[in-house]
C-alpha cells in the first residue's frame, strides 16, 4: 500500500530487504528516576504499572522473552526493543551485559532502546555508539511535547532544554533517534502541537512516534479522569489532528507510529484507541479525502510557531 506518510514498514523493507522484521518488546528489569524517588516516586501521569513494557512476559528473563517471540515467528527477523521503564538507567557494566544478550541470536538485526533524556551520561552515550558498530541501533527518546508547561503537567520532571541537549549528544555520535510525542495533552491547542512539530523538524530526528493521550488503569491520569473527565478527542478528531501535523512534518522523518494500543485490561479511555487498524484506516481516509500527505506544508511550516519555553515559565 502506498502510504501518505513515510511509514516505518517501508523503512524496514528498505533497511532489511527479504522479509518482514518484527519487534520483540523487552522488559529488562530497569527502573526509572521518575519512579525510584530520584526525581519522583509518582512517575509520568500516563505511565502504567508495567512502565509501557510487555504485560504477558513481564518478569521473564531477557532470554526467555526473546526465545518466546522467535518460537512464535520462526521464519522472521527481529528488532530487540528494550521498552519497559528507562533502559539507559543503570551502571554501564549492567547495560553492556543486558544489551549484549541480543548478539546471541542471529535472527536479531536491530537494537532499539527506549529511554529518557536525563539518563544519558557520556559513558552511556559512548557505549551506545560502540554498539551501533555491531548492529542497527536506534534510541527512542521520550519527549511528548516541546512545551515545558505540558511536561510539568505530565510530571515528566525534565525540560525541553534537557531533551534537546540529549538529542544533540546522540546525533553527534551518529545514533538514530526516534522522538515520542503525545497528541491531546490537556491545555494544548492545535497551534501548540504544530509548534512541537516545528521543534522536531528543526532537530531532524530519524523518526517520530505519535500517541493519542490515553488513560490506563492505575495511573494518575486515571485518577484525574475519574474526578473530571478529560476532553479526549473522538477518533475522527484525532485523525484530523494527525493529518494536520503530518502535513507539517519533514517528509524525511520516518513515522514509526501513529497511534497507541495496550492490553484491554489496562485500557480505560478512549475506547476507540483499542482498535488500532480502525484508527489507522481513519487517518488514511482523512488524508485521502483532503488530498494531503506528509510534508505537504513542510516548507511553509518550517519555522512557524516556534516554542518559547522562557515565556511559558514566566
Amino acid at each position: 500500500m502506498d502510504e501518505p506518510f513515510h511509514s516505518f514498514a517501508a523503512f524496514l523493507n528498505k533497511k532489511f530487504p527479504g522479509g518482514k522484521v518484527l519487534k520483540i518488546p523487552i522488559d529488562a528489569g530497569f527502573s526509572c528516576p521518575n519512579r525510584d524517588g530520584t526525581l519522583s516516586k509518582d512517575g509520568c501521569i500516563f505511565c502504567d504499572r508495567y512502565a509501557a513494557g510487555p504485560v504477558a512476559t513481564a518478569g521473564w528473563t531477557i532470554e526467555a522473552q526473546i526465545a518466546a517471540r522467535i518460537r512464535r515467528h520462526p521464519d522472521r527477523r527481529f528488532i530487540a526493543y528494550f521498552q519497559a521503564n528507562c533502559n539507559t538507567y543503570a551502571p554501564v557494566a549492567e547495560l553492556r551485559r543486558k544489551y549484549g544478550i541480543v548478539f546471541g541470536y542471529e535472527e536479531i538485526v536491530g537494537l532499539f532502546v527506549g529511554t529518557r533524556p536525563d539518563t544519558l551520561p557520556p559513558v552511556v552515550l559512548d557505549l551506545l555508539a560502540e554498539l551501533q558498530q555491531r548492529i542497527y541501533l536506534c534510541v527512542e527518546l521520550g519527549l511528548q511535547s516541546a512545551h515545558d508547561r505540558s511536561l510539568a503537567l505530565l510530571n515528566r520532571n525534565h525540560t525541553y532544554g534537557q531533551f534537546e541537549t540529549a538529542f544533540r549528544e546522540l546525533r553527534a555520535r551518529g545514533i538514530d533517534t526516534v522522538v515520542h510525542l503525545i497528541v491531546g495533552i490537556p491545555g494544548e491547542t492545535l497551534a501548540d502541537m504544530r509548534a512541537t512539530i516545528a521543534a522536531v523538524n528543526a532537530l531532524q530526528p530519524a523518526g517520530v512516534k505519535f500517541h493519542p493521550l490515553h488513560v490506563l488503569a492505575g495511573t494518575e491520569l486515571q485518577a484525574l479522569h475519574a474526578r473530571a473527565p478529560l476532553p479526549l478527542p473522538r477518533r475522527e478528531e484525532y485523525a484530523m489532528i494527525i493529518s494536520d501535523l503530518l502535513e507539517r512534518l519533514d517528509p524525511a522523518i520516518v513515522v514509526h507510529r501513529l497511534t497507541a494500543d495496550r492490553e484491554r485490561e489496562l485500557f480505560v479511555a478512549p475506547l476507540w484507541a483499542l482498535n488500532k487498524p480502525a484508527v489507522l484506516d481513519s487517518i488514511r481516509a482523512t488524508m485521502k479525502r483532503a488530498g494531503t500527505f506528509q510534508g505537504r506544508l513542510f516548507a511553509q511550516a518550517h519555522g512557524e510557531g516556534a516554542v518559547d519555553n522562557k515565556k511559558q515559565m514566566m
